[in-house]
């Protein structure tokens, strides 16, 4: 029995709640964003509650404003967060205040993003259409694992009947896992250029370098088949930024790394061993062992070590693999960038048990190039 993806998801039309007392901005919002969504409309938090509990439908995103009548908006983040139905759907507020003490209150009580007034549409637009494609990964994400543990309840109760092939039935599901991650993996980076060969050398090289660290089976397993979700986070950033044929402005940049937190929003939350060592994965595979890196700036062994691995198995694929800004490097040029960034980029353990196994990775490399291209490649954004 094959996983299969819920396509509803792609096809039905995004449904956004509005909550605004303000009747005329409540009529600019829900009319300007009527042309690509479903809208619903309430007055106030307490309204919202309200309408939410009597449908039978979850909007994909909220938009509220922050002084209402009744129920402000921090109330009804507050209780949104607490509904079991509710707490997974992402929230924009919108507000004249951004200052420092706002944005910190906004994020403990479960905001995603906010708007400024006065607001552009457009912007409202993009945000809206951004949060709902994170809810949308993350609907697939769940679905994924909730039939991949159904198939391996399944397995595991056949295995009660034929213990003779309790070995070979555990090895043919650990590939069908793995082979699922790849191949969701694909998926979730259809629009970037990535292709399946980079992120199974991806995987490759991060089991080498767990490997070489003397780290246990298991968790070394995990990391290699948990390595190709890096960088799902990218579904949520604009195609404009993904797909330009050009090295990226300081501004877009900062909208590139975002993709961090989004994948690992994505992959949160999971009972799964495995997505829970994606979702570190995700999130700290662009952070640098002197804390230069992002998003959190985290240093040394405060970075997970399996972002720690990932790191560096992505560089060194980056480095030597044919990029729109730039040619494939050598191998001899792609060490020295390494060392260079010993300690300060990567962490020295970790670059010492990539050399270790440099034969192991070269190998890997020559078995999975990627094809040559039969015309100019599509263009990509560094990452």
């Amino acid at each position: 029995m094959g996983l299969q993806i819920d396509t509803q998801c792609f096809t039905r039309r995004l449904k956004v709640l509005v909550v605004e007392d303000d009747r005329a901005i409540r009529a600019v919002l829900t009319g300007g964003l009527a042309s690509s969504f479903d809208t619903l409309k309430a007055v106030d938090g307490q309204a919202a509650l309200e309408l939410l509990e009597e449908s039978r439908e979850t909007p994909d995103v909220v938009l509220t404003d922050v002084a209402m009548p009744r129920m402000d908006g921090f109330e009804l983040c507050q209780r949104l967060r607490a509904h079991p139905r509710f707490r997974e759907v992402p929230i924009i507020m919108v507000t004249a205040n951004a200052d420092r003490d706002f944005k910190i209150k906004a994020l403990d009580f479960g905001v995603d993003d906010y708007v400024m007034k006065p607001f552009d549409l457009a912007e409202v637009k993009l945000r809206v259409r951004n949060l709902a494609r994170v809810r949308q990964a993350q609907a697939i994400i769940t679905g994924y694992a909730s039939e991949l543990e159904a198939r391996v309840a399944e397995r595991t109760r056949e295995l009660q009947r034929a213990l003779d092939e309790l070995s070979s039935a555990e090895r043919e599901l650990r590939e069908a896992q793995g082979e699922t991650v790849i191949k969701l993996a694909v998926a979730c980076e259809y629009r970037d250029d990535d292709t399946a060969a980079h992120l199974h050398r991806m995987a490759g090289y991060s089991r080498v370098i767990a490997e070489e660290m003397g780290m246990a089976q298991e968790l070394l397993e995990r990391i290699e088949a948990a390595a190709p979700m890096h960088d799902i986070g990218k579904i949520g950033v604009p195609d404009s930024i993904l797909l330009k044929p050009a090295r990226l402005t300081p501004e877009e940049f900062k909208v590139m790394q975002r993709h961090p937190g989004i994948g690992a929003r994505i992959l949160a939350n999971s009972t799964s061993p495995l997505l829970k060592c994606a979702e570190q994965i995700a999130l700290c595979h662009h952070e640098k062992f002197d804390g230069t890196g992002y998003p959190r700036g985290l240093k040394g062994e405060e970075i997970p070590v399996e972002g720690r691995i990932v790191a560096l198995a992505d560089v060194f694929d980056a480095l030597t693999t044919r990029r729109c800004y730039k040619p494939a490097f050598t191998i001899e040029k792609s060490l020295e960038i390494i060392r260079e960034g010993d300690g300060r980029h990567f962490d020295p353990s970790i670059v010492a048990a990539f050399m270790r196994g440099l034969d192991r990775v070269v190998d890997i490399r020559e078995r999975l190039k990627d094809p040559e291209p039969a015309a100019e490649p599509r263009a990509v954004a560094q990452s």
